[in-house]
């Protein structure tokens, strides 16, 4: 499962799986500018997501959230928003375009990362929205646990599954013992 010069390499998740953190050191080990779809649907829109959400709607940021990921090409380390993955369209973009890793985090994990952060507009409804968005998920490339495991840790066992091939990568991750 060597990884490309070319080939991007996504992060998808929850909110609170540690995305940004990890991406951010994931860029730095494979020396690729990272970039946030997020930080880039409130650049074009002008404001914040949570001013997206309330003011235009779900469906107005994930508009602009489908054409941010339509865009992205090349060798970057990419932070997506949580739901960008579960785009059939956008996913089928990312997995042509380079790897996408799923930072499995657990629901306990997540809710003490995230606390009662307000500008996370779907973080009170959590638990039913993993469930809906588990099964899209499963189309990455492949799954990295994270509770427990610092940012610098689950950014390493990343490389390392980029860098080390083996017969366990051609099935499904969710097949494969951890």
């Amino acid at each position: 499962m060597s990884l490309a010069p070319g080939e991007l390499v996504a992060l998808a998740g929850m909110m609170g799986s540690g995305k940004s953190t990890v991406a951010g050191i994931l860029g730095r080990l494979l020396g690729r500018p990272v970039v946030s779809t997020d930080a880039r649907v409130e650049a074009r829109a002008g404001k914040p997501i949570a001013a997206i959400f309330a003011e235009d709607g779900e469906a107005r940021f994930r508009a602009l959230e489908r054409a941010e990921v339509a865009a992205l090409r090349g060798p970057l380390v990419v932070d997506l928003g949580g739901g960008a993955f579960c785009d059939p369209e956008g996913a089928g973009h990312l997995l042509r375009a380079g790897r996408v890793v799923f930072l499995d985090v657990s629901a306990a994990e997540a809710a003490r990362r995230i606390g009662g952060q307000a500008h996370r507009p779907l973080a009170a409804s959590w638990v039913p929205l993993l469930a809906a968005r588990l099964p899209r998920y499963r189309r990455a490339s492949f799954a990295v646990e994270v509770d427990g495991l610092a940012p610098g840790a689950v950014a390493r066992r990343i490389v390392d599954r980029l860098r080390a091939p083996s017969a366990a990568e051609r099935r499904p991750w969710w097949e494969v013992e951890r």
